[in-house]
C-alpha cells in the first residue's frame, strides 16, 4: 500500500490569502491615511486657534472706545495656513460690556472647514448654514470686554 501526502498548497489556497492579506493591507492602509488626516487637522485647529488668542489678546490691550471701530468686521488670514480666513464680529448693543466672536475658516485638502467656503471673510449667500448671521467654524473663540 503506497500511501500519498499532499506537501504544499495548491493554487487556490494561495490565491485567497492573497486575497484576505490584501484586505487587510488596504484596511491598515485606509487608518493611516485617515489617521494623518486627522493629525493635519489638529495641527491647524491648533495654529488657527493660537492666531485667534493672539487676536484677542490684542483687543483686550485696546482702549475701550477704539475696539469696534478697529476690529468690528476684521478679515485675517493665519500665516500658518496657506489657504485660511478669520474674521472679527464685535457686538456693540450693550455700550458698557462688548462681546467678540473671532471664527477662522481654512481649506482642508478638498474640504473646508467651516461656514465661509470661498474664504473671502464675508458672509455670502448659502454659507449661513444655522441661520444666525455670522460666519462659524471649529475655530471659533468668543470673550467679552468690559469697560473699565
Amino acid at each position: 500500500m503506497i500511501r500519498r501526502f499532499k506537501e504544499g498548497f495548491v493554487l487556490l489556497e494561495v490565491l485567497i490569502a492573497t486575497a484576505i492579506a490584501a484586505f487587510a493591507v488596504c484596511g491598515i492602509l485606509f487608518l493611516y491615511i485617515a489617521g494623518m488626516d486627522l493629525i493635519r487637522t489638529s495641527k491647524n485647529a491648533s495654529l488657527a486657534s493660537s492666531a485667534a488668542w493672539g487676536l484677542i489678546e490684542e483687543i483686550r490691550t485696546t482702549p475701550f472706545p477704539d475696539i469696534v471701530a478697529n476690529y468690528n468686521g476684521l478679515k485675517f488670514s493665519v500665516n500658518s495656513i496657506p489657504s485660511s480666513s478669520g474674521i472679527v464680529y464685535v457686538d456693540d448693543t450693550d455700550p458698557e460690556f462688548l462681546q467678540v466672536i473671532i471664527s477662522v475658516c481654512w481649506l482642508q485638502g478638498n474640504k473646508i472647514v467651516g461656514e465661509d467656503t470661498n474664504l473671502n471673510g464675508d458672509l455670502d449667500t448659502g454659507e449661513d448654514a444655522n441661520g444666525n448671521g455670522i460666519i462659524d467654524s471649529t475655530v471659533e473663540l468668543v470673550t467679552q470686554v468690559a469697560n473699565r
